[in-house]
């Protein structure tokens, strides 16, 4: 067989598989534009990562989650990512991740943050996490509990006794 019938025979049986699997493999491989799910379980996420607290406001209300999606219109790559591993998410548990109960959430979040980095879960978690904290506290809503009031820049920190 000339190589491009032997790639075009793999082809055919990598499909056939997916098909029979019944795995939607056209949504997972061309989907890069957010659903309303994938928009629920971004928000969800960061949620987990940037919590609301007694003093603090969580990174959905904040709209982290909303920043987010604008910056990966900027870079297809980064809103693919996005979408992929929200879809990944989703799978993670019998309902969609926004449902779980926030402790099997925590759960999730922890594995990632220790999974391979090579692999959808651990870049999602590592780039979109440096991202989220980024933009939360870019927000003087978020420095409520802290105990300063603006950034040390560029006059630097004021001494203790001030």
């Amino acid at each position: 067989m000339l190589r491009s019938d032997l790639r075009r025979q793999l082809l055919k049986v990598v499909g056939a598989f997916f098909l029979a699997a019944g795995l939607p493999i056209a949504p997972a491989l061309s989907a890069t534009r957010p659903s309303a799910g994938a928009r629920r379980t971004l928000a969800a996420f960061l949620d987990a990562l940037l919590p609301r607290d007694a003093v603090s406001a969580s990174a959905s209300d904040l709209r982290v989650d909303a920043q987010l999606w604008a910056l990966a219109r900027l870079d297809r790559r980064f809103e693919r990512l996005l979408v992929l591993g929200c879809q990944w998410l989703d799978l993670t548990g019998t309902v969609r991740f926004a449902d779980l109960a926030a402790s099997d959430q925590d759960k999730v979040v922890e594995w990632m943050s220790t999974s391979d980095w090579n692999q959808i879960p651990r870049r999602f978690y590592e780039l979109v996490r440096q991202t989220a904290v980024e933009t939360y506290y870019s927000n003087p809503a978020a420095w409520n509990g802290l105990s300063i009031k603006a950034p040390p820049q560029p006059s630097g920190y004021p001494p203790p006794w001030q």
